[in-house]
């Protein structure tokens, strides 16, 4: 990474001070909705900063297959936000608007996720004469989970010719540490590396759609000066 860096130091690029917004569709298998925000600065035309905030809502994902620890888990749904803060660093000067070609890019993570599912179970109700008695069914569950960590990341930011529109492509690897609070014994959520609740190493991949918000200046027509 500091061969990178330094290597990344020697090369001149235009002055520029783009900003582009990026979708991150295979989140969306989790009910996953990840809008990135790359911000490159005039001063450092090789580096970047990205933020991007996640939003969760919807049916819970298993990208695992099934779920081995929780089975009988039913109307399993989501709902959550995160938010990741990386820096980029690219190998070569980019001649389009925004930043291109390969780069690295390392950085931090912190997401937050209620669960909510149905399993069968006993419960008390009022019966006759507010007399309580127990009944078998649905009964419905949450689970609450902090997970936090940091990723370094390999990619490939190219342009789709001949509009602003381009395709970030990467690969990495990272750790994480999940805490849950759940209404069972245990987490339901630990299945596998892509699971809400997991916890350890795994490996990042995917890729993102982006829109340079910089090239917008350069696509509107002139207005010729008067004479």
């Amino acid at each position: 990474m500091l061969a990178f860096s330094l290597q990344a130091g020697g090369q001149n690029l235009p002055s520029l001070n783009s900003l582009s917004l990026k979708f991150a569709p295979q989140h969306a298998v989790m009910s996953g909705y990840w809008l990135e925000i790359e911000h490159q600065r005039a001063s450092h035309p090789q580096q970047s900063f990205t933020l991007t905030p996640q939003l969760y809502s919807g049916p819970a994902g298993h990208p695992d297959g099934l779920r081995k620890v929780n089975p009988l888990n039913e109307d399993e749904s989501v709902r959550g936000f995160g938010v990741q803060v990386q820096h980029r660093l690219y190998e070569m000067p980019s001649k389009a608007s925004f930043p291109a070609g390969f780069y690295v890019s390392y950085g931090p993570h912190l997401q937050y996720f209620q669960m909510a599912f149905h399993r069968n179970s006993w419960r008390e109700i009022q019966g006759p004469g507010d007399l309580p008695y127990y009944e078998y069914g649905p009964v419905r569950f949450t689970e609450k989970i902090v997970r936090y960590g940091a990723s370094v990341q390999l990619g490939y930011q190219a342009p789709l010719p001949p509009g602003p529109v381009f395709l970030d492509i990467y690969v990495g690897m990272g750790w994480r540490h999940s805490n849950s609070n759940s209404d069972i014994e245990g987490s339901q959520y630990r299945s596998g590396s892509s699971d809400y609740g997991h916890r350890g190493f795994y490996f990042p991949a995917g890729v993102k759609v982006g829109f340079a918000l910089s090239a917008l200046s350069a696509l509107r027509p002139r207005t010729p000066a008067a004479m």
